[in-house]
């Protein structure tokens, strides 16, 4: 029987780059999605309760801001890794994430897959500058991201990587934050592809069971208060409410 991989598509195409040693399917998550964790939440448990011919369900997501909080397997073993979002899957692994974390809080992270909503920041900033002024555009960037020092991209190998690199170093500039670049490491995804599934690093949810957030541990918190306060501040700026 097949193995079927659910991911988010800012992995994409890190995920594609890894040869599969067995038949692999694929379905891909949209990012804007991760705005709504209940809409996320609900698109999981879909694909879920739909994918039964599969001998084994990888995810290759995190708690992901709860959204996998109490998912329920199908009839089919489900297998999720112990980490909160996908950026200890692109640096390689849990630790080197806690060690970047330890080296300076408030960094926000960025790659290619990333950039896929990221770089909304560009074009949202020009739409204020356009409707305020640039002033006024200024001061709520300001307040939004105050939190953060630095910009840290993380290389993957992407086909549109420069592209999406100089798109990073913009945000940089106008955010006035630092900039830093590091380099990424396939591990994570090799053994999301080809295993093994250690229950280090990997969570087994047997059939019928439900996702524990306990089965995550406790990781850094003030990044993900930082993401979401950036997500509310441009749901408030940008005259838009969050839905449930």
């Amino acid at each position: 029987m097949t193995l079927k991989i659910i991911a988010c598509e800012v992995m994409k195409e890190e995920l594609l780059a890894i040869k599969p040693d067995n038949p692999v399917e694929y379905e891909f998550i949209s990012m804007k999605l991760h705005l709504y964790p209940q809409k996320l939440h609900k698109e999981l448990q879909d694909i879920l309760d739909r994918s039964l011919e599969h001998s084994k369900i990888i995810f290759a997501f995190g708690l992901c801001g709860g959204s996998t909080k109490n998912l329920k397997a199908s009839g089919t073993p489900l297998i999720i890794p112990r980490v909160h979002d996908c950026l200890p899957i692109l640096l390689g692994s849990k630790a080197t994430y806690e060690d970047f974390v330890k080296q300076e809080k408030g960094t926000f992270y960025l790659s290619c897959g990333w950039m896929i909503t990221e770089r909304n920041i560009l074009s949202e900033h020009q739409r204020v500058c356009e409707k305020y002024g640039e002033k006024k555009a200024l001061r709520i960037l300001d307040r939004m991201y105050d939190s953060y020092k630095k910009i840290l991209f993380i290389h993957t190998g992407c086909n549109e990587e420069e592209a999406t690199m100089q798109q990073s170093k913009q945000i940089a500039e106008l955010l006035k934050l630092r900039y830093d670049t590091v380099q990424g490491n396939d591990a994570y995804i090799q053994k999301i592809v080809n295993g093994p599934w250690d229950e280090e690093h990997f969570a087994h949810i047997a059939p019928f069971e439900r996702i524990e957030e306990d089965l995550f541990g406790i990781c850094d918190k003030t990044r993900e208060t930082l993401h979401d306060k950036k997500r509310l501040g441009l749901c408030q700026v940008f005259g838009r409410r969050q839905k449930p």
